[in-house]
């Protein structure tokens, strides 16, 4: 070497060059090469277009892999290697990340996949906010923009939300995808790396498996050949290329990996993204060398001081892999052993981090989690068990009916009519029959009972029984039970969704035990301890059961309270037959038995209970008759049972409900289900008179149900409520049309009652001109409302009289007409017998140098309510002493925002924004809200977040306060002007202009200086009007 070279690290590269120069038999692999560096300088260059906000995986990352396998090499060990080797090394390092270009044919393929929509609506639990934030924006995005939300951005925002999506989708899988580029380059990329035979095709194939092994674990290295033949009278060693490949890949580690101008042209990176980046920066030390590899990082933050100690974890690993297996993968002509991991220091803002304290982590005992579990923060209610394990043994049902449906076992009883797919209906009830599960209760000694829970179903296997095993994962994570969960209609579709159910067991026994057996035949025993007692679970093969299905038995203490019986057929049995000195039934059967009909009610299949052998009830399955009448969208079939009883199904979203008017509106509770059990009704829908019953069959379990399965999640309110609404809209239509054309004359007075009352339950904007159409009906129907009304004194000065008005009377006056917003204000009376007093309320309007607007104000409570279903028009405020009247006026016609009154109700209004609070608010908030008004449309917004107070909610929108109670204290006693630049200057009116920006009432009409601009004249206002007032 010449004194000009000394410096010079000699390349693998140069090395090929000369090994081919002196014997051209190899001069193949040095041209293909040649061509092949070039092509990858292409189609590298395109990883970014996928992958925009990752380390470089260019050509930059390729020859940076070849430098460190060089440095671990050395030039005594490059001059040894064989040409194949060499060859393989290169080739390597530029096509290892060929599967980060895609396809755009693939992505679009893939994206249709049921596969792929699962991973992306699991992607919303993701615990990395920019992936779980991606796909709730796209999962979302055909609702929002129905919604006109986010209607002029939204394709730049879909556009980096796809991005994010798809890098992480392929990029844990991209490694096979190299694998299958290489394999077939020619025919996906047009490229052909055998050049026509000049390289053999067993050498590409090798290229494949190696390039695959660069992301997989160190020990499937040993699945490659430690020696294969390589070009020509040389050799090849996988094992080593594949290490190296692996070694220099990890090693580029240096600073330059990200490029800055990506995140310029992307926007803001992922968390995940920023956390790789910063510990590439965090870099100041490497040396790599045949002897040693030594490393310095000095990180700015605990996360990524974690994030580059994992790096630093996955160097050892790999390093001391090699070491110790280094005569299994190196070529036997390099001597030596793999170099030793030197100095690693890891900093922590210039300190290391000798305590550990920034990789510190919170974790529980497994018996302390077993004990959240089991405990009453998830289920309140100990004999829960009954439901969970039930709904299990249903489901388990369901899988197997579907299965024999699949197999065609049942074609003769099926007719399919529906265009939304396989319905209820559509299938005879016989093959419903064929399916059943038994609750059996016996004895078990002095003090305990057991309870066997026993279905016909679909049975466990070992396997299926493993996963039901590990808590939190349900029986049907897997893909293959997804797969066929999905092929099933979603009203059949199995409950299970959280994978505790059994878990709940454990609130009254220590163990219980499984007896199933599968479609395979294979039966099993298992015994399963609670995690009080370590979770231990014993399983063997066991042959007691001679058909397909499963047994759960539970042994339960006799401990629990022996409940009141509120359901039929126990209370029935205990009034007529049960006498504890004449039969000798446990009574706590009975308990047990008045849960069971609590919670079950039109399950698919039938529930038998027996008390030691003997049948003592059967819950008869939901019967799901074919309703003859159909909608003229075919969304409904339905049936008239009379002319304000409904029998209903919506065969778009599989919801199953009966609808009835009734007389009055006392003890009037309607009902609902989520697949045949009962749940809480934690929604808001309430039609006055309306009484429904109600099983949604069709939604998914996870994304509904809280994880006790009796409560409707948050998310799910929305969705629930507009199947409700649609539902109620079509039954009112359908009743509407029976009830002005009945000739009830037998029983006028009964008809005309439930005519007001289906008036009631109409939407505001329908009632006057519902009057209109059937004046000649409503002529002859009269309701009493008490109202104030106000008339004129001989000195012609306002008064109001207490009064009552005909319903329709107030409708034909609507906007003369107000009722009280603030009413419990005005409360008198006791219970139930609760009214607004009218003499307060007339002593304000009286003493009140305010004049009121209004004509009318509505006393009857109920009627209120009904009136303020529609939109609010107008409002005003009177106030006397310390007292406030807030009056609202209401409209069915359509009106974006309310209109004030008058000056005093505007200056009432913008002082609620900074005062503590009065007669009207109600909170201990720093900031206040009022409602969306005209005036300030551009400010109003469709929504508030957590801990803004509010005055009265009224789902017309909100104004946010720009100034807290704090900076009003702070900068009050400023002249207007330095008041107004303190406020526009600060981060929270910022973070407020962002919001009220991205949830604007008006959706996005309006841009950001748009709406400082209208704050800066509110504040002027707020200024005017509150300066000098006394803050409470």
């Amino acid at each position: 070497m010449s004194d000009n070279n000394k410096y010079i690290p000699y390349k693998l590269e140069t090395h090929l060059t000369e090994i081919c120069g002196e014997d051209p038999i190899y001069v193949n692999l040095l041209d293909s090469w040649h061509i092949n560096k070039k092509t990858c300088l292409n189609l590298l260059s395109d990883v970014v277009f996928n992958y925009p906000h990752y380390t470089k995986h260019d050509i930059s990352h390729s020859e940076a892999i070849i430098t460190n396998i060089e440095m671990l090499l050395g030039e005594e060990a490059i001059r040894s290697l064989s040409p194949t080797d060499t060859w393989l090394l290169l080739n390597a390092a530029y096509l290892h990340d060929l599967g980060m270009v895609i396809d755009n044919k693939i992505i679009e393929q893939n994206w249709e996949t049921q596969e792929f929509q699962d991973y992306l609506h699991g992607l919303e639990n993701s615990n990395d906010s920019s992936l779980s934030e991606s796909a709730k924006y796209i999962n979302s995005l055909e609702k929002n923009l129905k919604d006109n939300k986010d209607v002029r951005a939204w394709p730049v925002r879909v556009r980096k939300a796809v991005t994010i999506i798809i890098a992480d989708y392929y990029r844990s899988g991209h490694a096979k995808e190299s694998q299958n580029y290489i394999q077939n380059m020619k025919n996906r990329l047009h490229i052909d790396l055998e050049y026509n035979g000049l390289i053999q095709h067993r050498l590409i194939l090798l290229l494949s498996d190696i390039a695959y092994m660069h992301n997989e674990s160190s020990m499937k290295i040993f699945e490659l050949d430690y020696n294969t033949n390589g070009f020509n009278a040389d050799y090849a060693h996988p094992r080593f290329v594949a290490l190296m490949l692996r070694m220099g890949d990890l090693l580029d580690a240096d600073n330059n990996r990200f490029n800055s101008v990506n995140e310029i042209i992307f926007g803001e990176i992922p968390h995940s993204s920023q956390n790789h980046l910063k510990k590439h920066m965090s870099t100041r030390h490497i040396l790599i060398t045949p002897d040693k590899i030594e490393y310095r990082a000095d990180c700015a933050e605990a996360e990524v001081y974690r994030e580059t100690r994992n790096f630093l974890t996955w160097l050892k690993e790999e390093v001391e892999f090699w070491a110790l297996n280094w005569k299994d993968i190196m070529p036997e002509n390099i001597n030596g052993s793999a170099p030793k991991l030197g100095k690693c220091e890891l900093l922590l803002n210039g300190v290391p981090d000798i305590q550990g304290l920034s990789d510190l982590r919170f974790s529980m005992s497994s018996e302390k989690a077993f004990e959240i579990i089991e405990g009453a923060n998830i289920y309140d209610d100990n004999f829960v068990f009954l439901r969970e394990v039930i709904q299990n043994a249903l489901d388990a049902c369901k899988i197997r009916m579907w299965k024999d449906i699949s197999e065609g076992r049942y074609k003769k009883w099926i007719k399919r009519e529906s265009e939304f797919g396989l319905q209820p209906y559509e299938i005879d009830r016989k093959v419903f029959d064929n399916y059943e599960v038994e609750v059996l209760l016996c004895e078990y000694d002095n003090n305990s009972l057991k309870v066997i829970i026993k279905d016909n179903g679909v049975g466990l296997s070992i396997k299926q029984f493993k996963r039901i095993c590990d808590v939190g994962k349900s029986y049907f994570n897997d893909k293959e039970k997804q797969q066929e969960i999905n092929s099933m209609p979603i009203w059949l579709r199995p409950s299970a969704g959280f994978g505790i159910g059994l878990q709940s067991i454990f609130l009254v026994a220590d163990y219980f035990e499984i007896f199933s057996k599968a479609s395979n035949g294979e039966g099993i025993y298992a015994r399963i301890e609670s995690g009080k007692k370590n979770g231990y679970v014993q399983i063997s093969r066991c042959d007691k059961l001679i058909n397909q299905g499963t047994e759960i038995h539970i042994i339960i203490p006799m401990n629990f309270h022996l409940e009141y019986l509120v359901y039929d057929k126990p209370r029935e049995f205990f009034k007529n037959k049960y006498d504890p000195f004449s039969l000798n039934i446990n009574p706590y059967y009975i308990t047990i038995w008045n849960k069971l009909r609590e919670i079950l009610s039109s399950t698919f299949f039938t529930v038998k209970i027996k008390f030691d052998g003997k049948i003592i009830d059967t819950i008869n399955a939901k019967s799901f008759k074919k309703l003859k009448n159909k909608s003229n969208d075919n969304r409904y079939n339905y049936n008239m049972i009379s002319n304000t009883h409904m029998e209903l199904w919506d065969n778009k979203t599989s919801t199953g409900c009966t609808l009835s008017l009734e007389e009055s509106k006392e003890f009037l509770y309607s009902k609902y289900y989520f697949k045949g059990m009962k749940i809480d009704d934690n929604f808001y829908i309430n039609v006055p008179y309306i009484l429904m019953h109600v099983d949604f069959y069709g939604l998914d379990t996870k994304s509904t149900l809280s994880l006790d399965r009796r409560t409707i999640k948050k998310d799910a309110i929305h969705k629930i409520n507009e199947i409700l609404k649609e539902s109620i809209l079509f039954y009112q239509d359908m009743v509407e049309k029976k009830i002005f054309e009945d000739k009830l004359n037998e029983n006028v007075k009964y008809h005309r009652i439930l005519i007001y009352n289906f008036w009631c339950g109409i939407s505001l904007s329908n009632k006057k001109k519902m009057i209109n159409n059937y004046g000649n009906i409503f002529n002859n129907i009269h309701r009493d409302i008490l109202v104030l009304r106000k008339e004129k004194t001989k000195d012609n000065e306002q008064n109001y009289i207490l009064h009552k008005m005909d319903f329709k009377e107030i409708i034909s006056q609507m906007q003369n007409v107000a009722i009280i917003e603030n009413y419990q204000c005005f409360m008198s009376g006791n219970g139930l017998k609760q009214n607004i007093n009218a003499e307060s309320v007339n002593n304000i309007m009286i003493n009140s140098q305010l004049k009121c607007f209004y004509d009318v104000i509505v006393l009857d409570i109920d009627f209120a309510m009904m009136l303020s279903l529609g939109k609010l028009t107008s409002i005003q405020i009177i106030n006397k002493d310390e007292k406030s009247l807030f009056l609202g006026s209401y409209s069915g016609e359509y009106q974006q925002l309310p209109q004030i009154k008058d000056k005093h109700t505007r200056n009432e209004l913008i002082k609620s924004m900074i005062y503590k609070s009065n007669n009207i608010y109600k909170d201990n908030c720093l900031r206040h809200c009022i409602i969306g008004l005209d005036q300030y449309a551009t400010l109003t917004t469709s929504e508030k977040p957590y801990g803004i107070g509010e005055q009265l909610h009224k789902n017309n929108g909100y104004i946010i306060s720009p100034v807290s109670i704090k900076q009003w204290k702070e900068y009050k006693d400023l002249d207007k002007h330095r008041f107004i630049k303190f406020i526009c200057d600060s981060n929270e009116f910022y973070n407020l202009l962002d919001y009220v920006f991205l949830h604007q009432y008006d959706k996005c009409k309006h841009g950001r200086e748009e709406i400082k601009k209208e704050y800066t004249k509110l504040l002027e206002e707020i200024y005017d009007v509150c300066k000098g007032e006394k803050l409470d």
